[in-house]
């Protein structure tokens, strides 16, 4: 061979090689399957759904999932795909689009069904679709809500999703059915009409016309075995006859007609007398049952569309069971007579395991059992013998089916539903395609309590530290926090800072030191102090504690708490959410929990249930208590000025230590939303500061912008997004609470700006009430922030949210108190340093040091800075001694406004306003700029 034949050969071969790969990437891109657009709306009751594929891929599967139960429909080497759906119920649907070739589901989504749709089905039933040019423009338009993270068609307990699939077998698909016709139809026509013999043997049975005659013309059924038909015009009848071969009963159904319309099913004997009809509305199925059967004996069916009712495109099923008269199916089991739901056998707590039989076709067996606490149901029935075909469902006190499992011949049944406490109904019968045997079946009823998780909030979990091989408690540690300003424990141990400069990520300033929360769950959320003089003090959910423990909770089985180091994000707390959530669910068997958040903490529950879209259907429900959705101001207090953290002992420098690079302090700052609801830094008396102001402008910034745009970015989410989940808010009413800053002139410098009794002392009102319509309802209470789990209005009305019971309780009220009682003094020194006052009340006497904390039972002192605000509870003014003027030196003058419910609408939102100095106080006119002296 030459060398230019070489050459030639191995440029050809090159050729050959880049051809294959070009082929092989086409391929390859031909392949990468999506979806352009997808609609979902309401169609004359049913819900429609449509998906314009970019490709044709060979095989598509959607899945169906409502409640417990799921449906899958196939469809080949189709583009548009267009399917109906009939709800069983008006919860959610979720539908999953899979394809043949790929590791995992296509595409996920969830929709809301309206209030108004009325299920016709006990079950839910799918079907393919006509595409629908109008998808995308309908009257009744359905939110297609994209579900995330893994696999959303999975149903909550696994086993259920491997038997769902088994639906498949009940139902051919119409495509199946199509291709079954096909072949059918290759072998007979109205020419060639099959006999007998020749249909007895095949897999499926259809019509062949001219068939509307009673008589020679009529199509054959057989015993136990499925034919399928159509009514393809409005005057379409279609007969069918069947021989008794043995004397007994006859038992005959009519399913599977089409959404929309309406046929009647009627039986005949030999000389065209009528036997019996059933003509039920809709496209419900037609049932005769228990039709006298008699051998060698000519029976006629008749199937007709009611006034004109018909489908050229849709197949219907028509089925005849006999049963031999034997002598029923055996000896009457131990639970009879249980025939009807007043007559349900009752089960106790014991005897959950039934071994029962039917003893006839029609025979139905109701079992009755009763539960005080929400609680995971479960219902198992095996051992159906061959030739039967039994289901079972779950009805509650009025008879309404609020689950179902009904498989195709006889395979196990099983359903799981959440039920909330009361007496349930079990019901096992005969399916409509069943035959009858002698038989027993075995049915297992169970009940495992949904467990509660009680979520606490910022500052509410006791912390310990590890440190030189020994542990001691830091948050809070009595003796150091009561040092109050020289408490240099808790600020070096609890202080963070950045890993890298500009970095939201943050580690202990200590690292010689190890932080957790309390090892025991309960002892660190329950009280903050044990000291026996703080307890009452510093309670948290002792109380609600001990009072689900008497409804009949029990800890660390259906009872759990989430203690947390809540210095840090709810991006890094959410992973121990969840995997309390997982822990509770394991050591209770139920398949969802109960979360009860106070503060912060349900700002945790939304950051892990938006992250985490799979545990959404882990909660049956959310109880927030005084949540602060927007933020609150308190805040930034902490980071400007100092805080206490609702602790009266604890010094604010402290708090200001702890905070300032502590994410979830900057998590609680008031949002974007907060800021264009109630605004929060006041420019003047008309002017507010916009949000992005307070990302820039250095007046009113905070040092740390990273983390300030992080809480930002986390409120984003939180205020917009909505939660799959029953959510229930108590919002504290009654209390002065702080709403923001501004540039006061009678104090020259910025000075908190309070409401007049509205919110619950920390979160406004406005953040506490903020809500979505994910949100069921909301209720008010007369409380303090801090005391919400301690009220025991509120324990009440918690504990029945937790059963299911909505209903406002007595001491809590449907809208919030606007009446508020309530006396505040704010105090400044006019020289910009503390103000150390002297302050009569009740007989005593005490002065405001800088370097002294002061701790009243009819007092709330906080401290902004050089501006002190003091609450008298009691409602007693106080009296405010005159500085003693000091020789050499600049008197003392002090400016006081004075904030009472007392006042006339004048004063309500300037408050009166005093200058104290040596010649005693005097009351200041007020110009017409509010904000001038």
């Amino acid at each position: 061979m030459g060398i230019i034949t070489r050459r030639l050969l191995c440029v050809l071969l090159l050729f050959a090689l880049c051809l294959g790969n070009t082929v092989e990437q086409g391929w390859a891109k031909e392949r990468e399957i999506f979806v352009e657009e997808a609609w979902a709306w309401i169609d004359e009751g049913e819900v429609r759904f449509q998906a314009q594929l970019s490709g044709t891929p060979d095989k598509v599967e959607l899945s169906v999932s409502q409640g417990s139960v799921s449906k899958i429909r196939s469809f080949h080497e189709e583009s548009q795909i267009s399917l109906a759906v009939m709800p069983m119920d008006d919860s959610p649907i979720q539908i999953t689009m899979s394809i043949d070739d790929a590791e995992g589901p296509l595409r996920s989504w969830e929709l809301s069904l309206p209030e108004h749709i009325e299920p016709t089905v006990e079950i839910i039933k799918i079907k393919k679709a006509p595409w629908d040019e109008m998808g995308s423009d309908q009257e009744e338009p359905l939110t297609l809500v994209e579900r995330e993270g893994e696999d959303k068609n999975k149903n909550e307990a696994p086993a259920e999703e491997a038997e769902h699939k088994q639906d498949q077998d009940q139902d051919a698909s119409d495509e199946e059915l199509s291709r079954l016709a096909e072949e059918f139809y290759a072998h007979f026509s109205s020419e060639n009409k099959p006999g007998e013999a020749e249909l007895r043997n095949r897999e499926v049975r259809f019509e062949v016309e001219p068939n509307d005659t009673l008589g020679s013309k009529s199509d054959w059924l057989f015993d136990g075995k499925d034919s399928h038909g159509k009514i393809s015009s409005k005057d379409d009848v279609d007969f069918w006859k069947i021989r008794g071969t043995t004397k007994g009963q006859m038992n005959i159904s009519l399913t599977d007609i089409p959404a929309n319309e309406d046929y009647d099913l009627y039986v005949y004997d030999e000389g065209e007398g009528e036997l019996a009809r059933s003509e039920q509305h809709g496209n419900e199925s037609e049932l005769i049952e228990g039709l006298t059967l008699e051998k060698d004996k000519w029976y006629y069916i008749k199937v007709v569309g009611k006034q004109g009712s018909f489908s050229k495109n849709y197949y219907y099923r028509l089925r005849a069971d006999f049963s031999a008269d034997h002598g029923g199916g055996g000896k009457a089991d131990g639970y009879e007579p249980n025939d009807t739901r007043e007559a349900a056998y009752k089960l106790d707590a014991y005897n959950r395991k039934i071994v029962g039989n039917l003893h006839s076709k029609t025979d139905v067996d109701f079992y009755s059992l009763s539960f005080p606490l929400s609680s995971t149901v479960e219902v198992s029935l095996k051992d159906i013998p061959t030739g039967m075909d039994m289901d079972v469902f779950l009805l509650d006190e009025a008879g309404k089916v609020v689950a179902s499992s009904a498989k195709a011949k006889n395979s196990d049944e099983h359903i799981i539903f959440n039920a909330y406490p009361g007496t349930y109904i079990v019901k096992v019968m005969a399916s409509k395609r069943s035959g009858f045997t002698a038989n027993s079946y075995s049915l297992y009823i169970g009940d495992r309590t949904i467990p509660v998780i009680l979520i606490p909030g910022v500052g509410g979990s006791r912390l310990e530290v590890e440190q030189n091989g020994k542990r001691s408690e830091i948050w809070l540690g009595l003796g150091d926090s009561l040092i109050g300003i020289n408490d240099p424990k808790h600020r070096r141990l609890l202080s963070l800072e950045p890993i890298k400069p500009n970095s939201i990520d943050v580690q202990p300033v200590a690292r010689d030191a190890t932080i957790h929360p309390e090892k025991d769950d309960f002892y660190a959320i329950e009280y903050l102090s044990y000291a026996p003089f703080l307890k009452e003090l510093t309670e948290q959910y002792y109380s609600m504690v001990k009072e689900l423990e008497k409804a009949g909770y029990k800890k660390h089985r259906t009872l759990f708490a989430l203690p947390y180091d809540w210095r840090y994000s709810s991006t890094k707390n959410a992973k121990l959410l969840k995997e309390k959530i997982d822990a509770a669910l394991k050591a209770s068997g139920a398949n969802q929990v109960h979360l009860v958040a106070h503060s912060m903490g349900g700002l945790l529950v939304k950051e892990t249930l938006l992250s985490n879209v799979s545990y959404q259907r882990k909660v049956n429900r959310v109880v927030y208590m005084g949540t602060p959705f927007l933020g609150s101001p308190r805040a930034y207090q902490a980071l400007k000025h100092g805080y206490n953290f609702s602790i009266p002992w604890l010094d604010e420098e402290t708090g200001k230590v702890i905070s300032s690079y502590a994410p979830a302090v900057y998590e609680l700052l008031p949002s974007k939303k907060y800021f264009e609801s109630v605004g929060f830094l006041k420019r003047s008396n008309i002017q507010y500061y916009t949000y992005d102001d307070f990302l820039k402008d250095k007046n009113i910034r905070l040092d740390y912008a990273p983390l300030v745009r992080h809480g930002g970015q986390m409120h984003e989410k939180w205020d917009n997004k909505t939660i799959n989940v029953p959510q229930y808010s108590i919002v504290g009413t009654g209390q002065v609470t702080l709403l923001g800053y501004f540039y006061d002139s009678f104090y020259n410098e910025w000075s908190p700006i309070l409401d007049p009794g509205v919110g619950d002392g920390t979160v406004p009102y406005m953040s506490a009430n903020y809500a979505q319509k994910d949100m069921k309802k909301r209720y008010y209470v007369k409380g303090e922030h801090a005391k919400l789990p301690t009220i025991p209005e509120v324990i009440d009305q918690v504990t029945r949210l937790l059963q299911g019971d909505d209903e406002l309780q007595p001491g809590l009220r449907n809208a919030p108190d606007q009446n508020a009682d309530y006396l505040y003094y704010i105090i400044a020194q006019d020289d910009k340093s503390f103000p150390e006052v002297t302050i009569h009340k009740s007989g005593q006497t005490f002065t405001l040091d800088v370097n002294k904390k002061e701790v009243r039972e009819d007092l709330s002192i906080e401290y902004h800075d050089r501006i002190v605000v003091i609450h008298v509870r009691d409602g007693e003014d106080l009296e405010f001694q005159p500085p003693v003027a000091v020789e050499g030196a600049e008197p003392a003058r002090f400016l006081i406004k004075r904030f009472s419910s007392d006042d006339s609408e004048r004063y309500k939102e300037t408050g009166r306003r005093y200058v104290l100095d040596e010649r005693g106080l005097a009351e200041v006119e007020q110009t017409t700029d509010s904000n001038d002296v």
